[in-house]
């Protein structure tokens, strides 16, 4: 099972993280300024094109108007002398129609040949200005707008003007090459305004945030490399603190992991001689219980307990630093029997009251060997807090059955767990609150429930007991249907 310890293993032999230019913040917050103001620009243009071609349409109107003041005073001939069509081709229209209630007073010009479409100024709205500026985009060459509306000066008279298109789409098309230029340049000119006035507050801080992500990752314990906060109050000096403390976090973490790795390996090769060593010990102590003296055979049993107490010490420190426990073999049994054959080897050599309330036929699917060992480490701890008490005490056991979980109390009446104990109950080395204990006992059995899909926790401690829970599943598989 890997730690958070084991994930962080690989950081230092990582490089640092490398950014291309156009991955970076600078480029983000060039394009992002830019596309916003594209976007903006984009949501104006059409508008402005219907305004221009409206425009565009009046001031065709308006020249005809002209031409016709101008051809129809002050004599027959104008003040053109005759020569009308010229004016007309000068003003680029190709015909100028006087219209008084649908009369038609008046032709300047000449039809063209081509189709022609009617524009009536007074009549457009927003909608067809718009629509007006799209088929403009779109027009077939030859095309002829023919334009009807009432001049400046003569509100009693209409004029029809035909004009070509072609005019019209020529300035569209210039006009709108100019506004994407413009909004171009502005967009890129207001990108860089944004991206000037972010870069000492967001870019630069963010850069060097990053650099020191890297430097970390390469040495995590190396504090020559670690990023010093620069004292900011916003969000960024928010995150400048809060990866200064995971880096010493971090860097304690390495260390301690180091330390026990090679205090790990010390024990194990202790423990490897010292329990050769003890065994040795332990024949001698067999043989003194057979010398015929009573002082010797009544203090060989005491000694013999001892020596076993210490080999058997030994031997879960070296099965604590090996690899991980076997994987669960589930077998289908019942959970009182358990409990009978747990108290049984624990309190073996112990005085204490034990019973339990469990229901003889409640079946539970486990290993039978994991839960063993779980039921005799919990039983034992209980037992022999009291013993070492020196008060009377008693451990009884219940469980509670709900859905799929079976939470198996065990609880004693003995002095309770010290506070400086509850802190690290299932650390290795650091969670026993017995005299000469070693601290792996709850530690195995949690990592044994665990492994079996289960948990123990510490519902309760105080002056006047402790109860444990061990939290098993109910849930069985097939072998439910299988004789036991």
């Amino acid at each position: 099972m890997n730690t958070p310890l084991d994930s962080l293993e690989g950081v230092s032999s990582t490089a640092a993280p490398q950014f291309k230019p156009n991955d970076g913040l600078t480029a983000r917050l060039l394009t992002i300024g830019a596309g916003f103001i594209l976007l903006t620009e984009a949501l104006f243009f059409l508008p402005t094109m219907a305004s221009l071609r409206d425009e565009w349409i009046i001031n065709r109107l308006n020249t005809a108007e002209i031409v016709a003041l101008a051809v129809t005073a002050p004599d027959s001939y104008g003040l053109m002398g005759g020569r009308t069509s010229e004016l007309v081709r000068a003003a680029e229209i190709q015909s100028v129609t006087i219209l008084q209630d649908d009369a038609r007073l008046e032709v300047l010009g000449g039809t063209p040949q081509g189709p022609i479409i009617d524009i009536n100024p007074e009549a457009q709205t927003i909608g067809r200005s718009l629509s007006g500026v799209l088929e403009a985009y779109a027009a077939p060459e030859g095309r002829y707008l023919r334009i009807v509306g009432r001049p400046q000066t003569n509100a009693a008279i209409k004029l029809e003007v035909i004009v070509a298109e072609a005019p019209l789409k020529e300035s569209l098309l210039r006009s709108t090459w100019q506004v994407l230029l413009a909004s171009l340049a502005l967009s890129l000119t207001i990108g860089a305004l944004i991206y000037a006035a972010l870069a000492d507050g967001f870019v630069r801080p963010m850069r060097r945030l990053t650099r020191a992500i890297g430097r970390f990752s390469m040495a995590p314990t190396d504090a020559s490399r670690a990023l010093i906060p620069s004292g900011r109050s916003d969000e960024i000096g928010q995150a400048e603190v809060a990866f200064s403390a995971m880096q010493d976090t971090v860097r304690q973490a390495f260390i301690q992991k180091d330390r026990l790795a090679q205090l790990g390996l010390a024990v194990s090769k202790i423990s490897h001689d010292l329990r050769h060593s003890l065994g040795a010990a332990q024949l001698v102590s067999e043989r003194l219980a057979s010398v015929d003296d009573p002082v010797v055979r009544a203090t060989a049993p005491r000694l013999e307990r001892a020596l076993q107490r210490a080999v058997n010490l030994a031997q879960s420190t070296l099965a604590f630093g090996k690899a991980q426990e076997r994987p669960p073999e589930r077998e289908l049994l019942y959970l009182s029997d358990a409990l009978d054959d747990a108290a049984e080897e624990a309190l073996a050599g112990l005085n204490v009251p034990w019973q339990h309330d469990v229901p003889t036929d409640l079946e539970i699917e486990i290993d039978g060997e994991h839960l063993h060992r779980i039921l005799t480490n919990l039983i034992r701890n209980a037992a022999q807090a009291i013993v070492q008490s020196g008060k009377p005490g008693t451990i009884r056991a219940y469980a509670l059955v709900a859905d799929a979980q079976i939470d198996l109390h065990v609880v004693d009446t003995g002095p309770g767990l010290p506070k400086r104990v509850q802190e690290n109950l299932f650390m290795p080395f650091a969670g026993s609150g017995l005299t000469g204990g070693t601290g792996l006992g709850l530690a195995i059995a949690r990592e044994l429930a665990r492994l079996n899909g289960g948990d123990i926790l510490l519902a309760t401690t105080c002056s006047e007991g402790t109860d444990f829970v061990v939290r098993l599943s109910a849930e069985k598989s097939d072998l439910a249907d299988e004789d036991v």
